[in-house]
């Protein structure tokens, strides 16, 4: 990618599922170099190639993301309660992980699944996201908002139409600021936390799918 440019795996073979892999470097290229230049304008600096290539967004094995979930949003929790049925399921997950070059551990992660219908294999219509979260020393720097931008970005590549999430109340108001609204009626509560569903389009429904 030449001097300057943002550190992104790109491997077909990694995160692959019917997109261009020299789009998608482009695209990233541009939305980390967008990101990184908007951190440097508000602390009133200049961005460097450096500071360009500190940012790298990977697709992750399941146990990459096991630990950062625990540690930010169950930490009084065994480390079991964060591991979700599916999660080592290749076919229908894939786990994202943002890193600073200079650490060896994600410190924002996400991950993305697709329903399996028993007898009709995996749906790619509709996609959910879960466990977002960002280690607390890294947070409101704009991390998590990147690495939720290549997740929508993959799961409208991938064919989605859209894309869902449980959210907690209190972090409605972000998910709007990206596009998502709440699904009238499908808010619910879960050990002591309240949740509301969100949703966001992703592409039109197609003449067969209406």
């Amino acid at each position: 990618l030449g001097q300057g440019a943002v550190h992104i795996h790109t491997d077909p073979h990694e995160y692959g599922r019917r997109r261009s892999t020299i789009d998608s470097a482009v695209h990233w290229r541009a939305v980390c170099q967008t990101h990184v230049a908007r951190m440097s304008a508000a602390a009133d600096t200049t961005a460097t190639a450096d500071s360009v290539t500190a940012i790298s967004v990977r697709v992750i094995p399941p146990q990459m993301v096991w630990h950062l979930r625990h540690e930010v949003m169950w930490p009084s929790k065994p480390l079991e309660y964060v591991v979700i049925p599916g999660d080592e399921d290749a076919a229908t997950s894939r786990h994202f992980g943002l890193f600073l070059l200079d650490k060896d551990e994600p410190v924002s992660v996400v991950s993305l699944f697709w329903e399996r219908r028993e007898g009709q294999g995996v749906d790619e219509s509709v996609a959910q996201f879960r466990k977002f979260c960002t280690r607390v020393s890294h947070q409101r720097k704009g991390y998590g908002t990147l690495l939720l931008e290549r997740l929508v970005a993959d799961a409208r590549a991938g064919g989605a139409k859209s894309l869902w999430c449980n959210a907690r109340v209190e972090q409605a108001g972000y998910y709007r600021k990206l596009g998502l609204y709440e699904v009238p009626g499908r808010a619910f509560e879960k050990d002591g936390q309240r949740y509301v569903i969100m949703e966001m389009p992703l592409r039109r429904p197609t003449a067969r799918e209406k």
